[in-house]
């Protein structure tokens, strides 16, 4: 019987964040190797090339759920608690990978992901089944491609900001407003309530 590995996919993908993180997509696989205690050799035997480690560490490799339900699912009259559910997992997403990948873009100028950027995947996605939605007549007839940016926009921006204000390691000027915390779902069911008057069925 083969041995069990001694180490998990997912202890290597921690050393390799860790190291692009600080060198960008130039990080060397022989220092993650170092850092996770293998072979450089054990890397590739788990990872076929260093652009798959990368965007693995990264967390970008794998299709999320909600990006394939919006792929494959066909909207019920149930489309409203469908949609809702939709961005909660969208927001979860963005606000565990997207400031990964904005810290790798600062760390290297040629950093250009070889795949279909997550906010353009998911706007086109989104605007796919919308429109199979507005066809059953469970929406009304709509621009689905304005309505799925607004959707992608907002879920990024709501991120980005939950994200950074969590983070700032000193107190915010007095000039500025305090930020209002709002929670996930909470941020998501006012975003579809303020849509829904001008995309609910007639």
């Amino acid at each position: 019987m083969p041995r069990p590995p001694k180490i998990t996919n997912e202890e290597i993908l921690a050393a390799a964040r860790q190291v692009f993180l600080e060198q960008g997509e130039g990080g060397s696989t022989v220092e993650i190797a170092q850092k996770a205690g293998i072979s450089e050799a054990s890397i590739f035997k788990r990872f076929a090339t260093k652009q798959a480690l990368f965007l693995a560490a990264i967390g970008v490799s794998e299709t999320p759920q909600y990006a394939k339900i919006l792929s494959s699912q066909t909207p019920t009259a149930e489309i409203r608690s469908e949609l809702t559910e939709i961005c909660i997992q969208m927001v979860g997403f963005y606000q565990e990978v997207m400031p990964r990948v904005f810290m790798m873009m600062t760390q290297t100028k040629s950093f250009l992901p070889p795949m279909v950027p997550p906010p353009l995947r998911d706007s086109q996605l989104l605007a796919g089944y919308l429109d199979r939605a507005i066809s059953q007549g469970y929406l009304r007839s709509c621009d689905s491609m304005t309505v799925a940016h607004t959707i992608v926009g907002a879920i990024q921006n709501y991120s980005m900001i939950s994200t950074i204000s969590n983070k700032i390691p000193f107190p915010i000027p007095f000039v500025l407003p305090k930020v209002k915390s709002i929670e996930p779902k909470t941020f998501v069911d006012n975003l579809i309530e303020t849509l829904w008057v001008g995309i609910a069925p007639e």
